[in-house]
């Protein structure tokens, strides 16, 4: 009994305080959020005094609405000068060297939102830490406060960090820029081990054409995995060159489903009108993501044109075949909507055969 009344006062302790940090955010937030995105027009000179107990408070509405209003380049200035002059700027230097991960995750973002230079040695040093949310996190901070500087580096720590959300590098990369990363990332993932490669290839759809389409010509040259080939084919479709296609046009026939899937779609984004008719074999494929893949870049590459789709539909004798183009061109879609996921963070949904 005494265990458990201690525990039940334990738990109503925390609620007590979460209650009153919570109460102590709401008037904090009601009166520095005007300050903050007013951008310095009708605010009071000097701003309000931040007492100690409130700055670390005021450190996390700071990067919320700084994340908020990432776009708004008077407000993301105006509130720059709002840290430095109520000195959380130092503040998130110290928290820097805290031991508490939430503390110091804090006080990366804020410095890498400040684009502060003085704690450069420091964030790389974490970035290559083996803490996955830390090191990326200091990733992205270096990628925002010297991006031509941090290419290189950057582009080895992706190729180390395969497991790091796509999204999330994906991201880092596009705030770098294609200029800066496209040939750094392209070397690192061609000395990346090759099992690493299926994780990395779809961020060459980042890079500049220039580096991404030779890098996964090369690859494809060279008898790749199987699991190489469907990421590459779609880096070559966000591109879609036309001279690639005689290269795609192998994989509408290989033995997994999958890369034939994908190769229809390239298909439908790169090709011409007259590579229908290498998409109507697919069209009485086992697998019916393959159907329906070849199905909707056939409509896709006769935009508008009825009578033609028509025409393919009388000449099919296979029943799976004509119910698939059935639904594609019913679903109408038109160019460009042939169906791969071309993004870094693109997945393929399983499918089942007939």
């Amino acid at each position: 009994m005494v265990i458990v009344l201690l525990m039940m006062t334990y738990i109503l302790c925390l609620r007590a305080v979460l209650l009153i940090r919570e109460r102590r955010y709401r008037k904090l937030s009601a009166r520095w959020t005007p300050i903050l995105l007013e951008g310095g027009a009708r605010n009071p000179t000097p701003l309000p005094t931040v007492a100690p107990g409130e700055r670390f408070l005021l450190l996390i509405l700071w990067n919320t609405l700084r994340e908020r209003n990432e776009q708004d380049a008077g407000i993301c200035h105006w509130m720059g000068r709002v840290a430095a002059v109520t000195k959380i700027d130092c503040l998130a230097r110290r928290l820097l060297r805290r031991r508490s991960v939430r503390k110091k995750l804090l006080a990366i973002v804020t410095l890498g939102q400040l684009r502060d230079r003085l704690e450069w040695a420091r964030l790389c040093q974490i970035a290559q830490s083996g803490h996955p949310l830390l090191s990326l996190a200091a990733t992205q901070a270096i990628a925002r406060i010297d991006p031509a500087k941090a290419a290189e580096k950057v582009a080895s720590l992706i190729v180390r960090h395969v497991n790091w959300p796509a999204a999330k590098v994906a991201s880092i990369l596009e705030d770098i820029g294609p200029a800066r990363v496209s040939e750094p990332l392209a070397r690192a993932l061609l000395q990346a081990p090759e099992s690493h490669w299926p994780a990395l290839i779809p961020f060459l759809a980042v890079c500049q054409y220039s580096t991404a389409l030779p890098t996964v010509r090369q690859i494809l040259r060279e008898d790749p995995v199987d699991e190489l080939i469907a990421p590459c084919l779609q880096v070559m479709a966000k591109f879609g060159d036309g001279h690639d296609l005689p290269l795609v046009y192998r994989y509408l026939t290989h033995a997994r489903w999958h890369v034939r899937t994908v190769a229809a779609g390239c298909v439908g984004k790169m090709g011409r009108r007259a590579d229908q008719e290498k998409l109507l074999p697919l069209l009485a494929d086992p697998y019916w993501w393959v159907r329906y893949r070849a199905a909707q870049a056939i409509v896709g590459l006769s935009p508008q044109d009825d009578q033609r789709l028509r025409d393919i539909q009388n000449r099919l004798s296979d029943r799976y075949a004509r119910d698939i183009l059935t639904q594609a061109i019913a679903e109408g879609l038109g160019p460009g909507q042939s169906g791969t996921h071309l993004s870094p963070t693109g997945r393929m949904r399983i499918g089942a055969g007939r």
